[in-house]
């Protein structure tokens, strides 16, 4: 009797899918590794099958038995068996990636890119193709193109910057052109020594010399009677000669948005785009940004203050919407602002509805705000990483496509793919952001000295972000120069919304060193100044930090009001999660449980409250049951995620690894104890200050290595 397999479709005839080191012949249903065969059961190969075929998309069980198990009864229990075999075979092979995603009460989805060798592309990260007779420039070869200030002479401050603002969105519908950012201007009048001047004249050409744009755009609006007159026009990037010009005229006020429409269809053809390009690559303006010129003149206000921190620029974008609900750049500016303030609750908020609105954003726009949607309101960081793959490899790719990237592999703890991509968007534009970036991962990846360089280069051009000076004080720690740490925190000290991250980072240097009682005062500095900036999820995230510090040391009476006072100011996601461990390991299991279930349902997709937060608290509900096993074993999906960051613009504080330390130590298991413990030792570029790295070298055995900096903690502690 020929066997189930003999006989395979038509269309899987010769097929196969390629995926990491991995090949896997449908005909045959055999899987390959490098072209080593790995052996497979007959039901594991099929469900590998149909998740390939679905790359990207979740598979839902119902499916999986339909095709895997068609006109037979199987237990749930079936499925999860077969995926625990599969991603046994293929993990390792992905550096613990974890390419097969669980979709609580869904299904399964494989998250990875896979491509198929019978000629078609990628399932996964494939860009959308280009209209009819239309070939987008491949990445890099487009014209960098400086936009310079547009002068007002209409006497109306609506006008100021405004129509710089919405030009730029305009032109970054063409796939043909390259924008220099508003952040590499900014960090180039740095390097000139220019920071504010108009850029206009010699400035604007200066900046195209120093960024190799072709062209600079400058122009004027004015007014005739009630009309008003646009005038652009495109100066040579090298000679500062007029290359063409381009005029537009309104009929009023209302139809100056409208009347720009026009002059940048005129300037992009003038400039060489064809018209077809032209035709397939443009909207309207108030289809892509609004049609309210103070909505406009908000956001741009909000754009600028940025460059000055999230916080000022929140206050114009919230403005923005206000006057014009569905301008979904404004939504998307407000997400990431929120986020950068580690306000996940908000973030959420306006990323939903800017991901609503994404219709009305360009091609350009809307490929940030989808890569950004994954990481900001789902949570899905491998969905994220495939929409930050796809942007990379559009026309439309800039240097976020890859620092995002970075940031998306840091919370994943993949730091050497954080480290890399942090470097290619370091390269593309230097900034602030980007030097930052790239300074967490070398800390993460114990290359201090190199961090070091990378910070020294950052503040020699003039960059001045408060989460440089964290990390320039954390750097410092490693090496305990006090006095350098102290320079970082003053530079900081009394700014609203960023000095609360340096109060919180020496709170966290006394509890390193055994000093509770002064970072207990410390971290109610920190809630404060985060309280007063309106950051209350960070105030929340650092009471719950340091009510989790006073769990790791047994101080169970402070640690479950201090979780439950952390709640009580926010109940963001860092917030939960943070207070979820605590009150397990500080006796309030039913709190602990309330947060699980709360976590699971509001965050469902999200990798890190799945794979990381979610298993640290049910270890730690498990270990206060006594149950070692229970705990080691709910621990298992956050080893691909472990040495990920823990809060905004941090290392990882390693919490699974360290619970997983406690729970094989209680399980009679003291060797297997001592190497988590270790692991912790042997990264303190990754947990830095945090008490967990002390704490951990004592229950490593390594006394000689804990006892010089516990030495002068608080006496009830020294004996600990």
């Amino acid at each position: 009797m020929p066997s189930e397999q003999s006989t395979p479709p038509r269309a899987e005839a010769a097929l196969h899918f390629d995926f990491g080191p991995f090949r896997f012949d449908a005909a045959r249903r055999a899987l390959y590794r490098d072209g080593e065969f790995q052996p497979l059961t007959p039901k594991a190969a099929e469900l590998l099958l149909v998740l390939l075929e679905e790359a990207g998309r979740v598979v839902t069980k119902e499916r999986l038995l339909e095709r895997v198990w068609p006109g037979v009864v199987v237990e749930e229990g079936g499925i999860a068996n077969n995926i625990s075999a599969l991603r046994k075979v293929l993990d390792p092979g992905f550096d613990g990636e974890a390419p097969i995603a669980t979709i609580p009460r869904r299904g399964y989805r494989y998250a990875g890119e896979v491509k198929r060798s019978d000629g078609n592309e990628s399932l996964t990260g494939v860009q959308a193709p280009a209209p009819a007779g239309v070939k987008p420039p491949q990445n890099g070869a487009r014209d960098l193109i400086l936009v310079a200030d547009i002068e007002n002479k209409t006497g109306d401050p609506v006008f100021d910057e405004t129509i710089k603002q919405a030009l730029l969105l305009h032109l970054a519908q063409s796939p043909f052109l390259d924008l220099v950012t508003e952040r590499k201007v900014e960090t180039m009048l740095g390097y000139m020594r220019k920071r504010g001047a108009p850029v206009v004249g010699d400035v604007a050409l200066e900046i195209c010399q120093r960024t190799g744009a072709k062209a600079a755009i400058t122009g004027s609006i004015f007014s005739i009677g009630e009309d008003y007159v646009i005038g652009l026009q495109a100066v040579h990037g090298e000679r500062g000669d007029i290359l063409l010009a381009e005029q537009s005229r309104a009929r009023g006020k209302g139809e100056v948005l409208k009347a720009l429409d026009n002059a940048a269809i005129g300037l992009r053809t003038k400039l060489g785009e064809s018209l077809a390009s032209v035709t397939s690559y443009f909207k309207q303006f108030d289809e892509v940004a609004t049609s309210s010129l103070e909505a406009l003149k908000a956001y741009t206000v909000g754009r600028r203050e940025w460059q000055h921190g999230d916080l000022k620029a929140k206050h114009y974008y919230l403005r923005a919407i206000e006057l014009d609900p569905n301008f979904a750049s404004a939504y998307s500016a407000l997400a990431i602002a929120c986020n950068n303030m580690g306000d996940t609750i908000e973030a959420r908020r306006f990323m939903d509805r800017a991901f609503a609105l994404r219709d009305r954003m360009s091609e350009r726009e809307r490929m940030r705000t989808e890569a950004n949607y994954h990481d900001t309101a789902t949570g899905d960081s491998y969905r994220a990483v495939d929409a930050l793959r796809a942007w990379q490899a559009s026309a439309y790719a800039d240097a976020n496509a890859w620092g995002n990237c970075g940031s998306a592999y840091a919370n994943l703890g993949q730091w050497d793919k954080a480290l890399t991509m942090g470097q290619r968007a370091l390269e593309m534009e230097a900034n602030s952001t980007s030097a930052g970036n790239v300074v967490l991962a070398q800390l993460a990846l114990g290359l201090s000295g190199t961090a070091r360089a990378t910070l020294d280069e950052a503040f020699s051009r003039g960059y001045d972000a408060f989460y440089l000076h964290l990390q320039g004080y954390q750097e410092a720690f490693l090496r305990d120069d006090r006095d350098t740490m102290r320079r970082h925190f003053e530079a900081v000290a009394g700014h609203e919304g960023e000095e609360d991250f340096l109060i919180a980072a020496e709170a966290d240097v006394e509890a390193f060193h055994g000093r509770f009682g002064r970072a207990r005062e410390l971290s109610r500095r920190a809630v404060g100044s985060a309280k007063r900036a309106g950051a209350l999820e960070m105030a929340g995230s650092w009471e719950a930090e340091a009510a989790f510090r006073e769990a790791l040391v047994g101080q169970l009476d402070r640690a479950r009001a201090g979780a439950q006072a952390a709640v009580g100011i926010s109940e963001g996601r860092f917030v939960l999660a943070l207070a979820g461990v605590t009150l397990a390991m500080s006796g309030g299991l039913a709190d602990a449980e309330d947060i699980c279930d709360r976590l699971e349902h509001e965050h469902p997709q999200h990798t890190i409250v799945q794979r990381n937060w979610l298993p640290c608290i049910r270890a730690a509900i498990a270990m206060a049951r006594r149950d070692w096993k229970g705990a080691i074993d709910v621990l298992e999906p956050a080893a691909s995620v472990e040495l990920g960051t823990t809060l905004p613009f941090e290392a990882g504080f390693m919490i699974p690894v360290y619970l997983r330390g406690l729970a094989l130590s209680g399980a009679g298991r003291p060797g297997d104890a001592a190497q988590e413990f270790l692991r912790i030792a042997e990264r303190p570029g990754l947990v830095r200050n945090f008490v967990i790295y002390p704490l951990a070298l004592k229950h490593a055995g390594l006394e000689g290595r804990f006892r010089p900096i516990w030495a002068g903690a608080d006496p009830e502690l020294r004996d600990i």
